[in-house]
């Protein structure tokens, strides 16, 4: 019974397990909130609406029919001015009535249902590109929370290793006024420090709660306190090629944004635009057939309801771009609107140019203080050992040597401050270079 128990409550726990010891990546994160933003349902339904429109569009090669009806009445109608003998032709009645089928096959439409179905083809990727630019800008959001989480992180441990230490030294130092070799106030300044400390770490699992909760929100997914990140970073290969770029032709090669695709597909729709407008204008070819029933038929002398039947093909020139320029100016118009995209084109690789330049910037100024903040770590912690035994023997009061501890603490919160800040520092590169 108690195995049974046992291995129950293993089976319950194992989930909880296995999900802790799983490493949570950035770029896990990043598939995850691309995955959950509404903005990913987007690509289906864009590619669902296409497939409608194709649907359509493919339905001009199927003969298209319409049913005609026309009652009129009318003042005078055709009468034959010559009288013989012995035979009238009567006129027809004021009054006549007609219902068609009329069918017509398109033969040759000058190939505009074709660029209709590219120009539609062609749309679809703009707005799926626009779809795969909105889901980028998420990465920065994410970024942001997943730092934050990690800085927390790394702050709490901190604060758990000196309070840690703060503890062992008030327990030290209570024996040490029981044994009349310290005074009571060495004792009261390690207990407000440790308050203190106790305060910060209300404040930090505060801070890293929200930005896991805002993880959460964005991913879909549950992280919690138990997740654990991974501090991802950069490859020193990858960094130096983002950092040293020789001409602007190779600061342009460097970017790879999603916003720069969407430009060339702008300009690729508006290319199969302009060959639709072409089409438009060129001849169309078709034949057709009306069947009919009305007073009068074919024959407008008679007086009585025939049924008829006419057949035959069609051909249609339009003519009047060719005086009005009409075609033209739409082709000059899309022409345009592609100069229009590329000087978009440039001035977004311009900003970019400039926000990277800043970027290669700040993750050396990181570097430099993170290196700098690891010497002083060194030097305050030897200061602060020297002080801890000053303490102990008595030369120091409790004050001078949490002088020396916040001293240390402040450099390593330094550290751990621009550690993080290079991490970002360095992803923030990749996200803005598209790499």
């Amino acid at each position: 019974m108690r195995s049974c128990i046992l291995y129950v409550g293993l089976w319950m726990v194992l989930p909880f397990i296995g999900r802790t010891q799983t490493p949570l990546s950035l770029e896990e994160c990043y598939r995850q909130a691309e995955t959950h933003s509404p903005q990913a349902g987007q690509t289906r339904l864009i590619q669902e609406a296409t497939d409608l429109q194709i649907k359509l569009l493919n339905r001009n090669y199927v003969p298209q029919s319409r049913l005609n009806g026309q009652a009129t009445w009318q003042s005078d109608v055709t009468s034959v001015p010559i009288k013989l003998p012995n035979f009238e032709i009567s006129p027809p009645p004021k009054d006549q009535y007609k219902l068609t089928l009329d069918v017509t096959q398109s033969i040759w439409d000058g190939g505009l249902t074709e660029k209709q179905k590219s120009a539609a083809l062609a749309n679809q990727q703009v707005e799926q590109q626009r779809v795969v630019v909105d889901l980028y800008q998420i990465r920065e959001q994410v970024s942001n929370l997943y730092f934050g989480a990690l800085f927390a992180e790394r702050q709490l441990r901190n604060f758990e290793i000196i309070q840690k230490e703060l503890n062992a030294k008030l327990l030290k130092t209570k024996a040490s006024v029981q044994n009349g070799i310290a005074i009571r106030s060495n004792v009261l300044s390690l207990e407000v420090r440790i308050l203190e400390i106790e305060q910060q770490l209300l404040e930090t699992q505060k801070r890293r709660a929200s930005a896991l909760e805002g993880l959460s929100l964005l991913t879909g997914t549950t992280i919690d306190t138990n997740t654990k990140f991974v501090e991802t970073r950069v490859e020193t290969q990858h960094l130096a090629s983002l950092q040293i770029v020789q001409n602007t032709a190779s600061q342009q090669a460097e970017i790879t944004r999603p916003e720069l695709r969407l430009f060339d597909v702008q300009k690729q729709n508006l290319a199969v635009n302009e060959q639709l407008i072409k089409a438009k204008n060129l001849p169309k070819l078709s034949a057709f057939a009306t069947g009919g029933y009305g007073r009068p038929g074919l024959n407008f002398l008679a007086t009585q309801f025939k049924t008829y039947f006419i057949g035959g093909v069609q051909l249609q020139i339009p003519l009047t771009h060719l005086y009005t320029n009409s075609q033209g100016l739409e082709i000059q118009q899309l022409r345009v609107n592609q100069q229009r995209i590329e000087r978009q084109r440039e001035s977004f690789l311009l900003a970019t140019q400039v926000r990277l330049a800043s970027q290669r910037q700040e993750v050396g100024r990181l570097q430099a203080l993170v290196e700098s903040d690891r010497k002083l770590i060194d030097i305050r912690g030897t200061i602060r050992k020297a002080s801890e035994s000053q303490l102990d023997n008595g030369i120091i009061t409790a004050s001078d040597y949490l002088t020396e501890l916040d001293n240390e603490d402040t450099a390593r919160q330094n550290l751990i401050l621009h550690e993080i800040q290079l991490l970002q520092a360095q992803n923030n590169l990749r996200i803005t270079s598209g790499n």
